[in-house]
């Protein structure tokens, strides 16, 4: 059988339009606010371009959904508002969006409303992106946003004011041992917190579970020189900013912990630490899940209808190649989760397997430590992209002028193959002004893959680039030396054979070669490997350009989440929609179970 190819986002439709508007243009002289509303009242295929994208957060579609082309537009807008009943479409101003030198189109912002399931009223919102007509007569829809902000009269996600209101104790409060709630979180990490910020605000029971003793473990607890490598604007947890303005633009880890803590503080997270889930069962009593969980030296047993798993997927089991004739080796073999730091081995010779962003912090490191030499073994091509451009880009969106939820809304709604083509072609014309900056590296046998764009590496390899912090420049200077094209045979006595022959000495080894991207993996430890391998995880892009099964339940009444804070604090929120929507008894299609607990789920076509 020959095996099916995972689309890539050359594979997906979508392409920024020209820059057909005119840099003295007028927005005064259209009423684009009144165009905006009668598109949006009665959507024709005539009102919308052939190339346009549709991208909807679950206002309509119920599901994350990504639709191209004016005429499968119009039949899915059509087919959902049959349901749905948009309607009280509301304008806002224009304004014109030039993303690159040869692009550019109009946007306007607009809320409405939606018959949601049962009697919820779904409160959205959205943007219409138009272009000028082919001839110039008029303007055509070539991009629509939407997404669900919340259900009318039961709060919302991002207003946290209810939990400051709340006077009760929190679920596990007290001295009983046994709990009942809605939602059980394992994993404190920014996955964890951003939900169990966005359940509280919305007045949803939950547990937040840690195994470690103290908040900010997930950071803390790798090596020391770890940092985050987007801007600090951008890594906000839930609500409101969670950094100063004078902290470094990339927050080292302690920094982001103290984060974290205040977040517990101010938010009232009902988090428990050094807290061991020792069984979890499906409830043979009513849906949801029953959970024994040793705290101290007591044993708790709570009973809830959903699970979070968000113990930091694709960044917590090192994915550690197996070399042969380890054992013979003399010296020290760490990988990115056992590595701290290598002042141990000051005037000694180290190694880092990997050519990544752990790899170059790894290296660094070695330097920093005073390593008589080190030597970096680069697998494959890596692409590299200075942290100017990635502060330049971030920064246009994120930052203290733009509210949190604003930022989140242009970035988050953006279909997939805009945002990359969007940073492509900015990052296109910074590769030809730099070159000698990579042409430097390449001389020293360190090989640059300049024609990955970044967002290949963030959406769909999930890693495997550097966001160059300075060590490049050590790179190409010669201090840390280079090993590429040339695979590793086996340990020996003194360092690392290579099939070229060649031998490089090590007192330390360290595999920075990334993590299981499997989450599955995790899940098994709690859930257990018949229920894990039952869960349904990502399945790439689907036809127009959409990640399957993006933020929607792995199993029935069971949840999987990961990613960087960007993507926990976005992602969160429709999550936390989705539970409350089901604990009311109206679930999205995504979590509507037959009796057997089998995921029945609805998909237009």
């Amino acid at each position: 059988m020959v095996p099916k190819m995972i689309r890539g986002f050359d594979d997906i439709p979508g392409a920024l339009p020209s820059d057909g508007i005119p840099k003295d243009f007028d927005l005064s002289t259209v009423s684009f606010s009144d165009i905006a509303e009668r598109v949006l009242s009665n959507l024709s295929e005539g009102d919308i371009d052939g190339s346009a994208l549709w991208r909807d957060h679950f206002s309509l579609t119920g599901a994350v959904r990504t639709f191209f082309g004016g005429a499968r537009i119009k039949k899915q807008w059509a087919s959902y508002a049959q349901e749905r009943h948009p309607h009280s479409f509301r304008a806002g101003g224009a304004m014109v969006v030039r993303p690159t030198l040869d692009s550019s189109w109009i946007d306007l912002p607009f809320t409405f409303l939606t018959s949601q399931r049962g009697e919820l009223v779904g409160n959205c919102s959205g943007t219409i992106s138009f272009i000028p007509s082919e001839g110039g007569q008029g303007w055509k829809v070539w991009m629509l946003k939407t997404l669900l902000e919340n259900f009318e009269g039961h709060g919302n996600p991002d207003d946290p004011s209810p939990i400051f209101k709340e006077s009760k104790v929190p679920a596990g409060g007290g001295d009983q041992l046994e709990h009942d709630v809605g939602v059980l979180i394992v994993g404190a990490g920014q996955c964890g917190l951003s939900l169990a910020g966005r359940l509280g605000a919305l007045g949803v029971s939950y547990i937040l579970l840690e195994k470690a003793d103290e908040i900010g473990y997930s950071w803390t607890g790798k090596y020391d020189a770890v940092r985050q490598h987007t801007v600090r604007e951008m890594n906000n947890l839930p609500f409101d900013r969670t950094y100063k303005a004078s902290d470094p633009i990339l927050l080292p880890a302690k920094i982001v912990a103290e984060g974290f803590k205040n977040y517990v503080e101010k938010y009232k997270i009902n988090i428990w630490l050094a807290a061991e889930v020792e069984s979890c069962m499906k409830s043979s009593e009513q849906p949801g899940w029953v959970i024994r969980v040793r705290k101290g030296e007591e044993e708790h047993l709570i009973k809830a209808r959903h699970i979070v798993l968000s113990m930091g997927a694709s960044q917590s089991i090192p994915n550690q190649p197996d070399i042969e004739n380890a054992a013979s080796f003399n010296g020290v073999i760490l990988n990115i989760g056992t590595f701290k730091n290598s002042s141990r081995w000051e005037g000694k010779k180290g190694i880092v397997v990997g050519s990544a962003t752990g790899a170059h912090d790894v290296a660094q490191d070695m330097l920093d430590h005073g390593l008589a030499s080190v030597t970096m073994i680069q697998r494959d091509k890596t692409p590299v992209f200075p942290v100017e451009w990635i502060v330049a880009a971030q920064s246009t969106i994120y930052n203290l002028d733009i509210p949190q939820q604003v930022a989140d809304r242009i970035a988050g709604t953006e279909p997939h193959k805009v945002s990359r083509e969007i940073l492509k072609s900015i990052f296109d014309i910074a590769f030809e002004v730099e070159k000698e900056r990579f042409d430097a590296l390449e001389r020293v046998g360190f090989h640059v893959n300049r024609d990955m764009p970044l967002n290949d590496g963030v959406v769909l390899r999930l890693g495997g680039y550097y966001i160059d912090v300075g060590t490049s420049a050590r790179v190409a200077k010669g201090d840390i030396k280079v090993k590429s094209r040339d695979p590793i045979k086996r340990f020996v006595v003194n360092g690392l054979e290579f099939e070229s022959g060649d031998v490089v000495e090590a007192d330390l080894v360290v595999f920075a070669t990334g993590y299981q991207r499997d989450p599955r993996l995790q899940a098994a430890s709690i859930v257990g490997s018949e229920v894990a391998q039952s869960m349904i995880g990502g399945k790439g892009f689907d036809e127009d350009g959409e990640l399957g099964r993006i933020m929607m339940p792995a199993y029935p009444f069971a949840w999987l989440m990961g990613g960087a804070v960007s993507m926990a604090r976005w992602n969160s929120r429709f999550i936390a929609l989705q539970i409350q929507a089901e604990l009311m008894g109206n679930p999205f299609p995504s979590c509507q179970w037959g009796d057997e607990g089998h995921n029945e789920i609805v998909t237009k076509l």
